[in-house]
């Protein structure tokens, strides 16, 4: 099995060449909306795309149409990741990492049990529902509260990815926390036993 770095450093460059980044992102989206997982949702996390990431925009756009609130993540070291509500017209700062995060007051944040879902990025991703990011551990700290309970919970946890991201095996730790389910611009792919993916569910 490759390294990990070896996975990382391979996707992230593949997925800064993925020749059609904007149809992917529309078709994940289409992918997500038609699971029903965001219906009655009030709170739900996404990114700003970075270094190639799919983006999660078109998705972003839907919550908004629907009233969602949108969140993005803020980081406050040595606190746990947490989510700033942002709108079209929040301001952003970037942050120690050269990533960009809303620019709001820190009594406006939420931790990641306030929300209902959690659209995770990822570098790479197995079909384990294994993820690893960028090896900073953010993510899995703020959803420690899911590690060894019953999932689905809140929030769900939703990795998006192009399909050209998926490995055979993602080394894990005992601290990593798993996908209930990843979504590329190719399928839809669920790991947590109960979770339902078919329209309107």
């Amino acid at each position: 099995m490759d390294s990990l770095p070896r996975m990382r450093s391979q996707a992230r460059q593949a997925r800064r060449s993925f020749p059609d980044p904007t149809g992917a992102a529309e078709a994940v989206c289409r992918s997500v909306l038609s699971t029903g997982w965001l219906d009655g949702a009030r709170r739900v996390a996404a990114t700003l795309a970075d270094d190639g990431e799919l983006d999660p925009a078109p998705v972003v756009a839907a919550c908004r149409a629907r009233g969602i609130g949108v969140y993005f993540p803020v980081m406050r070291d040595p606190d746990p990741l947490r989510f700033a509500p942002a709108d079209a017209d929040t301001p952003l700062v970037a942050n120690r990492f050269g990533i960009l995060e809303p620019d709001v007051n820190p009594a406006t944040l939420v931790s990641a049990v306030d929300l209902d879902v959690a659209l995770a990025p990822l570098v790479v991703f197995d079909d384990m529902g294994h993820r690893a990011g960028r090896g900073r551990g953010y993510y899995d700290r703020a959803l420690a509260h899911l590690l060894g309970g019953p999932r689905p919970a809140q929030p769900l946890v939703v990795g998006l990815a192009y399909e050209l991201q998926r490995v055979d095996e993602v080394p894990t730790h005992p601290g990593d926390v798993p996908m209930d389910a990843v979504v590329t611009e190719q399928r839809v792919r669920v790991f947590t036993s109960g979770l339902d993916a078919s329209p309107g569910s």
